[in-house]
């Protein structure tokens, strides 16, 4: 089994980190299901951000 390293993206085989890679959305490729997000998209913490603050407000309305 080939370990992950930085050249292609994968950190620890569950984080995906490519600021030259545009998806936001990446598809895992060793599990055979489900997505991460790209961390070195810019997006990708904006998207984050946001969701923070709509969590943090619905929390404190409720």
């Amino acid at each position: 089994m080939k370990s992950s390293n930085r050249e292609d993206g994968w950190l620890t085989g569950r984080l995906y980190f490519n600021r030259e890679d545009k998806r936001v959305m990446i598809k895992r490729p060793r599990s055979g299901f489900g997505y991460t997000l790209n961390l070195g998209n810019k997006w990708t913490w904006i998207f984050n951000i946001i969701f923070v603050i709509i969590i943090v407000i619905l929390v404190s309305v409720l």
